[in-house]
């Protein structure tokens, strides 16, 4: 069985429609890979989370994990279904610099206590890759090494890095912006270690699921966010471009900063208008020091009481947590 060295499925020259169909079998990458590697072209697969768990699930307890999570999202949903797990926060060149890396490291280890190292990184920046590599190798008990994370958390963008950095291999796994990229696992020796990428998780609330890929491109910041710090009092609306409302009502003179891609317009709007009222609504009542996130999409950091009512996608479902930065 030969498997595609971009996205892990078994070539095949059958079926032209089918996943890893291949004009000649002589070839190491798929058609639906070159496509999307060269033409940016990108085509939707059936499967979905129970394929992709079904996966996941075969990873032995004894098997270190390196768990992939970017460092807007943090989603960490399915950490405890490992023993073993090395977490790297990706995508750090996105954060300004001013931000203190401790405070979220701090931050995680307080909730998920069990977790070996928690290391930021930017593979774009290669800034702390090696420091990573070194950690692996230190932690390395002769067993595969999983590489796991959600949709768009720079997984196989990490794994590339690493090849490039540490192997003669010439190869790179298949990177994209859109969902289900990497499609089953995909085995990477470097140097006497070997790596298993697996599929992306799908974060079903999570914004960038339902929108289109030119929205994809306004929406996943290219470069460091620069935060938008709004005063408000009383009543009113700020609009995160097309894709999320907030209405608030605070007493006092108060702000709140929003995290999102430099891309995107914000903008106050008045209650009267009722753009993207239609959608469902999420009330939060904040005593103070909390982020609001709309998964995929931004944080909202509040420090004063406040009441905020967001509006925007279908199926997004925005949260509550303690102040991340």
């Amino acid at each position: 069985m030969t498997k595609c060295i971009g996205c892990g499925v078994e070539l095949q020259n059958k079926d032209i429609d089918n996943l890893g169909y291949v004009e000649n079998l002589s070839k190491s990458i798929c058609n639906r890979c070159f496509r999307l590697k060269n033409y940016g072209e990108y085509k939707k697969v059936s499967l979905d989370n129970k394929d992709y768990l079904k996966i996941i699930n075969t990873i032995n307890n004894d098997s270190l994990v390196i768990y992939t999570t970017d460092i807007l999202s943090l989603n960490l949903d399915n950490i405890n279904n490992f023993k073993k797990v090395l977490l790297v926060i990706t995508k750090r060149d996105i954060i300004p610099e001013y931000v203190k890396e401790y405070k979220i490291i701090n931050y995680i280890k307080e909730r998920y206590p069990n977790i070996l190292d928690i290391i930021i990184i930017s593979s774009i920046k290669n800034y702390n890759i090696d420091y990573l590599y070194n950690k692996i190798k230190l932690l390395y008990n002769n067993k595969d090494i999983y590489v796991v994370g959600y949709t768009n958390t720079g997984k196989s963008t990490l794994i590339n890095k690493l090849i490039n950095n540490y192997s003669n291999d010439k190869f790179n796994i298949t990177t994209s912006m859109y969902p289900s990229t990497t499609l089953d696992k995909i085995s990477i020796n470097i140097d006497n270690l070997t790596l298993i990428d697996t599929p992306g998780l799908i974060d079903e609330s999570n914004i960038i699921n339902y929108i289109s890929k030119e929205d994809l491109k306004k929406i996943l910041p290219k470069k460091s966010i620069k935060p938008k710090t709004c005063q408000i009092k009383g009543n009113g609306s700020i609009l995160i471009d097309n894709y999320a409302r907030i209405d608030y009502e605070t007493n006092i003179s108060n702000s709140i900063v929003i995290y999102t891609s430099p891309n995107l317009n914000i903008k106050f709007n008045s209650l009267s208008n009722n753009k993207l009222k239609h959608n469902k609504e999420y009330i939060f009542n904040i005593k103070g020091n909390k982020d609001v996130v709309i998964p995929g999409l931004c944080f909202i950091k509040t420090t004063k009481p406040i009441k905020i009512k967001i509006y925007t996608l279908d199926k997004v479902k925005p949260y509550l947590r303690d102040n991340l930065i």
